[in-house]
């Protein structure tokens, strides 16, 4: 039984050799992308900033969104859909095509899996951090030493003074 709301795909497209000048040259993309899959265009945002162009589009149960940074070759994409049987794997075929890329990454997440209870708890990590580690250490030091010139300063009250200065002898 499938319990999961959706797919998520965040793909990272490296080398890539397809140029843009604007984000409205990523509309193309988009479209042929989405055609394939049987999906169609209902709304998409261009954006321009610095060096990276940005497409935002939504398709009924799904939305493709597009960074793409000309000056460093890269482009990361995120693909998620409502509807489980969409195919984003062609739509990744697509974009690989288009972008003209010779590496990519992806990584695939479900969304909104709503399996066993156990498994939406969120986990505790306790992790002693090395600043606390140092504070701790440095703490046990400090108590020793009070020890210490406590036991040096009074050795008649101490046990463990007069077990050391028997052994001494």
């Amino acid at each position: 039984m499938n319990n999961m709301l959706g797919k998520h795909l965040l793909i990272d497209f490296y080398n890539c050799k397809a140029a843009f000048s604007s984000p409205e040259d990523l509309r193309p993309l988009v479209e042929r992308a989405l055609e394939l899959v049987g999906a169609t265009l209902e709304g998409a945002s261009f954006y321009h900033r610095d060096n990276e162009l940005t497409c935002i589009a939504v398709s009924g149960n799904a939305h493709l969104c597009m960074h793409v940074y000309p000056d460093l070759s890269y482009a990361a994409i995120d693909i998620y859909s409502f509807n489980t049987d969409i195919q984003a794997s062609k739509i990744m075929s697509a974009l690989k095509l288009s972008l003209q890329s010779d590496r990519i990454k992806a990584t695939s997440i479900r969304r909104g899996d709503f399996g066993s209870i156990r498994d939406m708890r969120p986990k505790r990590k306790n992790k002693i951090t090395t600043v606390r580690r140092m504070k701790n250490t440095g703490a046990r030091i400090k108590r020793t030493s009070a020890k210490m010139f406590t036991i040096l300063r009074h050795p008649k009250r101490s046990k463990r003074a007069r077990t050391y200065q028997k052994r001494k002898s």
